[in-house]
């Protein structure tokens, strides 16, 4: 079980400090027609490889090499971005897992001083991203006096891992999530 702990702490907590040699999120813009509608993808790369991804309309995209963070028009308070983590032994996505993680809510890098910590869902496996394994994450929390909800999807790279997070008050994320985790559909070559 330690060795369990000690790999899900390194993908959530010490993910941004040592990413992977070779996946770069530093964000670059590419533009593309599709049936005569344009359209515009973020690039990232891969040793060599292309990741295309569309965020959602509107949402800016600012980086650096292991992570992307994504500015969300009208809500000031909301974030959302991208991290890769090293690679690490990692334990598959099961059951373990999940119970691994509602037993242990430090490992959601919550904001120091978050109270009211609910984690109402670990979901293995409920989309793919680009034909990668997920584990998915929600939890609600209460920071300053204002609730908050957080999303993190974790994508197991054959042990390289990427995750997304959104983390937004609580009343944004009916409308924010939506919309989040629809843009995960269009990465390509994740």
């Amino acid at each position: 079980m330690v060795p369990a702990i000690a790999a899900l702490l390194g993908i959530l907590l010490f993910g941004a400090c040592t990413a992977r040699a070779d996946l770069d999120l530093t964000p670059s813009e590419a533009t593309g027609t599709l049936e005569k509608v344009k359209y515009r993808s973020i690039v990232f790369h891969d040793d060599g490889k292309v990741i295309t991804y569309t965020a959602p309309r509107g949402w800016t995209c600012t980086g650096s090499h292991n992570s992307a963070a994504f500015s969300i028009p009208d809500h000031p308070q909301a974030r959302a971005y991208i991290q890769s983590a090293p690679r690490l032994r990692v334990p598959p996505f099961d059951d373990k897992t999940a119970k691994l993680i509602q037993d242990n809510p430090a490992l959601l890098q919550l904001p120091k001083g978050a109270k009211q910590i609910k984690i109402n869902s670990v979901d293995i496996n409920p989309f793919i991203i680009d034909s990668h394994p997920i584990v998915e994450i929600q939890a609600t929390y209460a920071f300053f006096g204002q609730q908050c909800a957080r999303s993190i999807i974790i994508a197991d790279r054959k042990g390289a891992e990427v995750s997304f997070v959104l983390d937004c008050l609580g009343p944004d994320f009916k409308v924010l999530y939506p919309k989040f985790r629809a843009s995960l559909f269009t990465i390509e070559n994740l």
